[in-house]
């Protein structure tokens, strides 16, 4: 069950991706967009934050998909991952945190402003290209769109959740008060992990934050092993849907022509 519920997560990852992708640049094929995604994704795993995004550059522009539009994307889908992330987080918060978590709640306001406003979110884009000294977004994705997208995002950190519930259960965790705290611990860790661009997928401080939620429910030896297998559940579960797609995907070879 944990293996299964991550694969259908990172494929609901894709889903925001490419919801992104349509809305905002020219149509690909469905087997090119699944290949430049799944390029970019398994390329988290090297140090740097920056192949991901090259591996788009080029592919997408192989694809015929401009720069902006590629680099536009790329923003928005990170923006949209570690918001929705940050809103699912405060369900782990009354265990965790008690009546100091009042503040995990923002990100989840934020998050649900910008689903009614979706042109919001472009003002983000924006400021967070100002920081990393790039141009501005070129290109603006529609409301409709943006929504799908931030409802993606959501489905898949609430299915992702679900992997590292199976695992604490399996180690003796209460099920019902464990369901909120590992969908909204793994979501709050994992997203703010992301942000720790030196670190390959945020290895040791995504598990450095998971234990915090998960000692919620379990004793610290249990909850150390439960953060541990989770990320071995990721690892293999992204690398093993990751491949598959590559394989599925590989470019036709046209049958040779008849002498």
């Amino acid at each position: 069950m944990a293996l299964a519920a991550n694969a259908l997560a990172v494929l609901l990852s894709m889903a925001t991706w490419r919801t992104l992708l349509s809305d905002l640049g020219p149509g690909v094929p469905g087997r090119t967009a699944t290949r430049i995604y799944f390029t970019s994704y398994l390329g988290k795993y090297v140090p740097g934050a920056v192949w991901g995004v090259l591996a788009q550059l080029r592919m997408g522009g192989a694809a015929g998909v401009p720069a902006p539009v590629v680099l536009a994307v790329f923003l928005l889908n990170l923006i949209v991952a570690v918001l929705t992330g940050l809103a699912v987080g405060p369900l782990a918060a009354p265990w965790t945190l008690g009546t100091e978590a009042w503040w995990l709640l923002l990100p989840g306001a934020v998050t649900l402003a910008w689903a009614v406003r979706p042109g919001l979110l472009h003002h983000l884009a924006a400021f967070a290209a100002r920081l990393a000294r790039r141009p501005s977004p070129a290109t603006r994705a529609s409301d409709r769109g943006m929504r799908r997208a931030l409802a993606s995002a959501t489905a898949s950190w609430a299915v992702s959740g679900l992997h590292l519930w199976a695992l604490a259960v399996m180690l003796g965790a209460p099920p019902l008060t464990a369901l909120p705290v590992c969908v909204g611990g793994f979501a709050l860790a994992t997203a703010a992990a992301s942000l720790v661009v030196v670190l390959p997928d945020g290895w040791g401080a995504r598990e450095g934050l998971l234990l915090l939620s998960l000692t919620a429910v379990l004793p610290w030896q249990e909850a150390t092993a439960v953060a541990v297998a989770s990320r071995l559940v990721c690892t293999l579960s992204e690398v093993l849907v990751g491949g598959a797609a590559l394989l599925l995907t590989l470019p036709r070879r046209s049958a040779p022509s008849p002498a």
